[in-house]
């Protein structure tokens, strides 16, 4: 019984996909405009919307809500850098022209301000 039990187990781990820790986002939209976004209100608040929960989601918002959790906690680690480069333009913006969207989202998915402080720290280090 306990052998049987065993091949089990190890045909359910050697069938499992491993997840590393290296593994990256997708790039599937690495090509949007952040800028012409971030310029439009409505698409600002659209996206906002969907992440709080509060709005119909895009594909590619809707991909944003599910990993942007774990990218606030990890500073963006499964990021590529196009992905990094993106992330700090939307955070920067929020921060100096949309604060009180900033603060609500903080407050959703870092109601302890841990991860936000170091994108706080780091907007003041680079002047923003």
């Amino acid at each position: 019984m306990i052998k049987l039990l065993v091949a089990i187990v190890c045909c359910v781990v050697a069938a499992t996909p491993v997840i590393r820790a290296d593994t990256k986002y997708t790039s599937k939209y690495d090509g949007i405009n952040i800028e012409a976004i971030l310029k439009n209100d409505r698409l600002v608040n659209m996206y906002f919307q969907c992440i709080m929960d509060t709005g119909m989601c895009t594909p590619e918002g809707d991909l944003l809500k599910k990993i942007l959790p774990e990218a606030m906690e990890n500073g963006c680690a499964k990021c590529s850098e196009i992905q990094k480069v993106g992330t700090d333009k939307v955070f920067k913006f929020l921060m100096k022209n949309k604060n009180d969207l900033w603060k609500q989202i903080v407050a959703k998915y870092d109601p302890q301000d841990i991860y936000s402080r170091r994108y706080s720290e780091k907007s003041k280090d680079a002047n923003v």
